[in-house]
């Protein structure tokens, strides 16, 4: 964030830009403001008139159903004075159902003893389900309905009433729902109560009628109670947490001749979908159009100060002393034109004269580089030159005079001495002499071998007989503690052309060093063939091995493990010298860690059997 504001601090372009869109955005949100207000409020008031047309059907529909239940009760309750008769009574109540199949059950109920014969109670109750009419008599000391509100509410007005809802249950019985009651009290001739006829609706019939009419998707229908109970409601009204975690609208219109009312319960976001879904797609077109105009602004903008931005970046490289770069000239001919053309012309004079004193510089340096360079090279050739020489004539001198002073013994006291003593001293000559021959021939083979970039190979070798040959070349120093292995490892058909003594003097140089540094252990040389194309041999050896950090020096000339060991340091290049010009590489096998283990590659050029 921080970044961001720092970018928009630093560019003229995208503040100006910004400062257009902000003002833009302001107006926008004013208008489109108050143009979402009134809609919303248009939405929501053809909302309320669409919804009171639906009360108003819904509460003609159950005004209706309960018309027919007033008029069944009003037009029957003289048939029962004229019928009190048990057996009459309870076909009368069969046949009010009959004749009225929107009501659900029928009871003629009498006050107590009464009917003297049939006890203190009697009530014949008939029953509608779903065409079938069952009648039987109720009234027992567990279903004492002279308690009922369906009984007493009628008597206690005096007149026909409607009765809230209530759990009706008759026990021995699979009637159990819930029912409202419309009921009126019967008299006698002398205007005593003997009596009450009610009609019931079922709560299912009543929410069948609040779910005829929706006119939003998860909106419903109740009807309510005087005290505030639900009488009935739609099939698929939502559960109280889902209201109490809901904005709605809610209407309601109170049902003629009851205490009773009928809401239209609708969710907000019903009611406004289709507005909410406008609203997204005009907020997306804003948010489009407002990126656009940004865009275009900021192009536009941009374009209108670009030379003041091509001044500023060159004043700032001018500043940091970078007079070199691109040099822009503006084709414009305003005045901010003729000043980029004008700056863009004094820094191209000031980037000349600068490029000249560098130049100057530069070339001042080298000089200074290359007389400090050659100063050095002349050092260190001095250095080596010295350093070869004494340790050209140590390395010498010290197998020479061991030579020298053992000729001496033989000479003045070989008569004396023991056999074993002569071969000791015999082997220490012989071992001596081999090294004398050897520095001098890599020294003569090296400068032999100076400025040449191949050999001409065309000797027919045998690679079983070359690694023979180069172990016989050999002799070893401790021969009680160290074996010579020459392991055959391919068929002795095998014949490579390069140039034998060149390959040789590589074998007998790698196996001479295995020998002058292993002490007890195992030195090896062996050919595998790995590729149609090539042959390996390799010199392994069991001695203290090269330490890592040598690993890419080790062909370096004159580059020794130790001072102290004998050899100029010019083995192991002279063999990388020459497995070039034969065309193969040689390498240090790192993975081997039990001593030192090296790898000449050579090119087949011709195959016999």
């Amino acid at each position: 964030m921080s970044k961001l504001a720092k970018q928009i601090k630093g560019s003229l372009s995208l503040k100006l830009s910004l400062s257009i869109l902000a003002f833009t955005v302001v107006i926008f949100m004013v208008a489109w403001g108050i143009l979402f207000h009134h809609t919303r409020q248009s939405i929501r008031q053809t909302a309320i008139e669409q919804i009171t047309q639906i009360l108003n059907n819904t509460a003609l529909n159950i005004t209706n159903l309960m018309g027919q239940v007033e008029v069944a009760i009003e037009n029957s309750d003289w048939l029962v004075m004229h019928n009190l008769e048990p057996d009459s009574i309870m076909s009368l109540s069969r046949q009010i159902l009959e004749l009225n199949p929107d009501i659900n059950g029928c009871s003629i109920s009498f006050e107590p003893n009464f009917f003297p014969e049939e006890g203190k109670y009697f009530s014949v109750y008939s029953a509608n389900e779903e065409g079938h009419i069952e009648t039987e008599q109720e009234g027992k000391e567990d279903y004492d309905y002279f308690n009922m509100a369906w009984y007493q509410e009628p008597i206690r007005q005096g007149k026909a009433c409607w009765v809230d809802p209530f759990h009706d249950f008759t026990p021995g019985t699979s009637y159990d729902m819930m029912i409202t009651s419309y009921g009126k009290p019967i008299y006698d001739s002398h205007g005593r109560t003997i009596g009450v006829i009610s009609a019931d609706l079922s709560q299912r019939r009543l929410s069948q009628i609040l779910s005829q009419e929706r006119l939003y998707s998860d909106a419903y229908l109740i009807m309510t109670g005087e005290s505030g109970q639900i009488i009935a409601a739609g099939s698929d009204m939502a559960s109280i947490d889902d209201l109490k975690r809901t904005d709605c609208l809610v209407v309601s219109m109170p049902l003629p001749s009851t205490h009773w009312k009928i809401s239209y319960i609708c969710p907000h976001k019903d009611i406004f979908k289709s507005y909410y879904q406008l609203v997204y797609i005009i907020v997306s077109l804003i948010l489009f159009g407002l990126m656009m105009m940004l865009a275009l602004s900021y192009f536009v903008v941009n374009r209108s100060v670009s030379p003041i931005k091509v001044l500023a970046n060159q004043a700032h490289r001018i500043a940091a002393g970078q007079f070199d770069g691109n040099f822009y000239h503006s084709k414009r001919i305003d005045e901010t034109g003729q000043l980029q053309n004008s700056f863009v012309s004094m820094q191209e004079s000031i980037a000349n004269y600068v490029n000249d004193l560098k130049r100057v510089k530069r070339e001042t340096e080298q000089r200074i580089q290359e007389l400090i360079v050659a100063k050095s090279k002349a050092e260190e050739a001095d250095r080596k030159k010295a350093a070869f020489i004494q340790d050209l004539s140590h390395q010498i001198r010290t197998p020479l005079n061991i030579i020298g002073g053992f000729s001496q013994v033989l000479s003045d006291q070989h008569e004396a001495m023991d056999k074993t003593e002569l071969e000791v001293i015999t082997h220490d000559i012989i071992q001596n002499s081999h090294t004398v021959t050897n520095i001098i021939d890599n020294w003569m083979k090296t400068l032999a071998l100076e400025g040449i970039d191949k050999v001409e190979c065309h000797d027919d070798i045998n690679c079983n007989e070359i690694c023979k040959m180069a172990a016989e070349s050999i002799t070893l120093r401790n021969p009680k503690a160290v074996t010579l292995r020459i392991e055959n490892n391919i068929p002795d058909s095998l014949h490579i052309i390069s140039d034998k003594e060149c390959l040789l003097k590589v074998l007998s140089e790698l196996l001479h060093n295995a020998n002058k540094f292993t002490q007890e252990g195992v030195i090896s040389i062996s050919c595998v063939q790995t590729d149609d194309q090539s042959v390996s041999f390799i010199v392994s050896d069991t001695g203290p091995g090269i330490a890592e950090e040598l690993h890419e020096h080790v062909f370096t000339q004159f580059t020794k493990l130790d001072d102290f060991n004998e050899g100029l340091g010019m083995g192991l290049t002279l063999c990388k010298k020459i497995a070039g010009l034969l065309g193969g590489h040689i390498t240090l096998d790192a993975a081997y860690t039990k001593g030192a283990r090296f790898v000449l590659t050579l090119p087949v050029s011709l195959e016999k059997t």
